[in-house]
């Protein structure tokens, strides 16, 4: 599904595909979140990793890119890196580096001590990142070069986007999404998470000041951005302005 002329998601799956870049643009993996579960005596069915490594299996069905790029928060833990995230964070981007000609990682606010990962698997590691027409951040900050860049298009993670839908007797569905719309001057982009575990926002629930990325409490009017549902079973199920779907 064509966001606009550059952005596509590949649908039914929490991606993007920048045709220009020849890029796969994913963000928010949090690998090794069991363990970590684990350590806080909350047990969680080890899967995550497994199911992510199908979902991008499954994109690279449909998409043939030369370039991934990761928006942030690849691993699960604030602090130094656990022994189950190393194993699935270093399998992960092995796999990238056979897969990719170019693995490009923006860093999150849960991707302390990454960088002797990515230097392992030759991925290359970031705080922003422009390219061409595209701006490439997590979005836990807003960076003084958002503002100044001339890049057309903003592409971020974080927020882990999800919309709370209501049928006629008030049961509810939440629906992870993608956001998009304008941002001042610039086209924004705010990508679902990949992973399967973590929780998202209910972005048309929440008050604006609650929302974890200051991209969207401070720079963007987010009532004025439209949602993509994305699911497996259903595809991409295309909403209007956040305004539209309050409750």
């Amino acid at each position: 599904m064509k966001l606009w002329e550059k952005i596509e998601i590949i649908t039914p799956y929490p991606a993007a595909y920048i045709r220009e870049l020849d890029a796969i643009v994913i963000a928010d993996l949090h690998l090794g979140y069991e363990g970590i579960m684990a350590e806080q005596g909350i047990f969680v069915p080890k899967v995550q990793f497994e199911q992510e490594m199908r979902t991008l299996k499954s994109i690279l069905e449909q998409k043939d890119a030369s370039t991934i790029i990761v928006c942030g928060d690849v691993k699960h833990e604030f602090s130094e890196t656990s022994y189950h995230e190393f194993v699935e964070v270093s399998d992960f981007l092995g796999f990238l580096g056979e897969r990719f000609d170019e693995v490009l990682v923006l860093k999150g606010n849960h991707d302390n001590y990454l960088i002797r990962i990515t230097r392992k698997h030759g991925a290359k590691l970031f705080d922003e990142l422009e390219m061409d027409d595209f701006y490439f951040l997590h979005g836990h900050r807003a960076p003084p070069s958002l503002s100044k860049s001339r890049s057309g298009y903003v592409v971020m993670g974080h927020e882990h986007p999800s919309i709370a839908l209501f049928d006629e007797v008030g049961t509810k569905e939440k629906v992870d999404c993608f956001l998009y719309g304008r941002m001042k001057d610039k086209r924004l982009l705010v990508l679902p998470a990949f992973s399967t575990l973590a929780g998202g926002s209910e972005v048309n629930l929440i008050p604006r000041e609650e929302l974890l990325s200051p991209v969207l409490r401070e720079m963007t009017n987010i009532d004025e951005l439209k949602a993509v549902g994305i699911s497996v079973e259903v595809g991409c199920l295309p909403l209007p302005e956040l305004w539209k779907l309050k409750v």
